[in-house]
């Protein structure tokens, strides 16, 4: 009888032992995982207002060219549509996106000359500083009612942000 005891407390002492460990292990796992906030990169405010009207640009920028694009689709499924509104309309469509991209263009040069190295590379890998991919804004659809929540883009600056006191 004894013996049984024993070998049961042995065992609920192992568990234990085990499941404070891997607890343990887990704590510290996420306390390695904080992110580095602007502040970190040595972005000053002024450089985050900077960063924050070129990312509302390109978003901007985005959500026209959805509109443009919804309009062109209805083009290309209307047969009456003359040859010479097709024309005008992408011309128009070209110039537009062409003035939008060259403001960004601009912006980004301008934040680059202020930006330290480090934070360069950082929302170079990001996509707030152009990275040569297209830029992932927008979520796989799952449910209609998730289309209304597109409009409503996300910013990659937010994750480098400061992290607000509690």
């Amino acid at each position: 009888m004894r013996n049984c005891w024993f070998n049961r407390t042995t065992q609920i002492l192992v568990c234990i032992i085990f499941c404070s460990v891997f607890a343990w292990g887990q704590k510290a796992e996420e306390t390695e995982k904080k992110g580095i906030t602007l502040a970190d990169l040595g972005v000053t405010p002024e450089q985050k207002t900077q960063i924050d009207v070129m990312w509302k640009m390109k978003r901007e920028k985005h959500l026209q060219a959805v509109k443009d694009l919804k309009t062109l689709n209805r083009f290309v499924k209307d047969s009456l549509i003359s040859d010479k509104e097709i024309q005008e309309s992408l011309k128009k469509f070209r110039l537009e996106r062409k003035k939008r991209q060259e403001q960004i263009d601009k912006a980004e040069e301008s934040l680059i000359k202020v930006l330290s190295p480090k934070a360069q590379l950082h929302l170079t890998v990001l996509g707030i500083l152009e990275n040569g991919l297209p830029r992932r804004t927008m979520r796989t659809q799952s449910s209609k009612g998730e289309v209304e929540k597109k409009e409503e883009l996300v910013n990659p600056a937010e994750e480098l942000q400061d992290p607000q006191p509690e």
